[in-house]
C-alpha cells in the first residue's frame, strides 16, 4: 500500500447503474439479504477475490458484496493492496480493515466489502444491522 500501481489505469463503473459483484458459489439467506439491500441493476456472480476486485477497477462493477464468513486473508491481501492504490477500499462488511499480520486467523469472519469510487461508508451503512451481527460484525 501507499506505492501506486503501474501498467493500467482503473475505469470508472458505469453511471446511472449500481452493479455489484459477488460470489457464484458461497450465497445463503444473510447474503441475500445484504445484497437485497443495495437495489443494484445487476449482479456478477463470479469466483475468486482478485476475480472480483478486477471487476471495480476495470469498471465493470460498482461494489464487491461477500456478506458471508469463509473467503481467506490470502485471498484479498494483494487484490486490497491493489485496490487501495487506486483509490478504492476493502473492508469486513463493518468497515473496518483486516489485519494480515502473522498472529491472526486466517479466515475473514466478518465478509468483504469493496468499492472504487463510491462512499464507501454509505455501503457500510446499506448492509442491515441483523446480517453484520450474524456474520460477527459489530
Amino acid at each position: 500500500k501507499g506505492l501506486g500501481t503501474g501498467g493500467f489505469t482503473a475505469v470508472p463503473a458505469p453511471a446511472g447503474q449500481f452493479i455489484i459483484t459477488t460470489t457464484r458459489s458461497h450465497s445463503n439467506a444473510l447474503h441475500q439479504q445484504a445484497l437485497n439491500a443495495f437495489a443494484s441493476t445487476e449482479v456478477l456472480k463470479v469466483g475468486g477475490a482478485g476475480f472480483k476486485v478486477l471487476q471495480l477497477l476495470e469498471g465493470k462493477a460498482h461494489a464487491y458484496v461477500f456478506a458471508t464468513p469463509g473467503c481467506k486473508k490470502w485471498d484479498t491481501c494483494a487484490p486490497e493492496a491493489v485496490l487501495e492504490a487506486q483509490g478504492g477500499c476493502l473492508t469486513n462488511i463493518n468497515g473496518e480493515h483486516y489485519a494480515y499480520n502473522a498472529d491472526v486467523e486466517h479466515v475473514n469472519r466478518q465478509g468483504v466489502l469493496a468499492s472504487l469510487g463510491q462512499d464507501h461508508a454509505a455501503l457500510v451503512e446499506k448492509i442491515p444491522a441483523e446480517v453484520r451481527a450474524a456474520v460477527g460484525a459489530k
